[in-house]
């Protein structure tokens, strides 16, 4: 989910067989999730970073 200039949220939708690449981190407690974001390789692109989507 990335938010818009104007704080609306917006979904990424994913096909199948892809994914994002993260990172679950947990201690104790205490649990993280750490998305990988590449810089979109469209100029006129919206955000500024992109979740990564790989596919396997």
């Amino acid at each position: 989910m990335e938010k818009d200039i104007e704080g609306n949220s917006h979904w990424f939708d994913i096909t199948e067989g892809h994914w994002v690449q993260g990172l679950i981190a947990q201690h104790s407690e205490e649990s993280r999730v750490y998305v990988v974001t590449i810089q979109p390789e469209v100029e006129s692109a919206i955000h500024q970073r992109w979740p990564r989507i790989l596919a396997g």
